[in-house]
């Protein structure tokens, strides 16, 4: 990750959302998505594809009951080297923002290493702890659909990659307000591992 010295140079956000088979960071991811944005948040490209897993035609799906993602959905996908080649072109130079990132990250991070591909990120951003930091008492509900409802951000497919990272992306301006950080070089006090 970049010094915080540098986040003058920040391209601007790059908002991830995945879909798993499992909680481990050893899983397997199943779909990806990106928005990104410039530094003042304005989305400039979405991209997400689902994730062919080895073994596809025998590979356990995971929670199909969650995530709706079938043999169908990932049996001519990419597949992962190929997909997170493409995710780390996306983010990098960019503060990666998910909901629960240290989860996303995580992921990222143990499939980035598995294909051999380096993520180069300035920082994450995780809108959980943005959201719970101004909520001490936790008085509210933190869950994205939760929040979403609350700054009257539509989701319609819950549990799916894009959408879950569209909602993501919406949602940050208003948590950064919340903070009263005005501009991208003010991030840095709120980074994740």
């Amino acid at each position: 990750m970049s010094s915080p010295s540098s986040l003058g140079d920040v391209l601007g956000y790059a908002v991830v959302d995945l879909e798993t088979t499992g909680l481990r960071p050893s899983d397997t991811i199943l779909q990806m998505a990106v928005i990104v944005t410039d530094p003042a948040g304005r989305t400039t490209r979405n991209w997400s594809t689902h994730v062919r897993p080895p073994h596809v035609l025998t590979a356990d799906l995971g929670p199909r009951h969650i995530h709706g993602i079938g043999r169908r959905h990932v049996l001519f996908a990419p597949g992962l080297r190929r997909a997170m080649s493409t995710l780390a072109e996306l983010t990098a130079g960019r503060i990666v923002v998910a909901h629960n990132a240290p989860f996303d990250t995580r992921f990222l991070r143990t499939a980035a290493d598995r294909v051999g591909i380096t993520l180069d990120w300035v920082g994450v951003l995780c809108t959980l702890d943005l959201s719970r930091r101004l909520d001490p008492q936790r008085q509210r509900n933190h869950r994205l659909g939760s929040l979403c409802e609350d700054y009257g951000i539509r989701l319609d497919q819950a549990h799916d990659a894009l959408h879950d990272a569209r909602a993501t992306a919406e949602l940050l301006p208003h948590l950064l307000r919340g903070h009263a950080i005005e501009s991208i070089a003010q991030t840095s006090d709120y980074f994740v591992p």
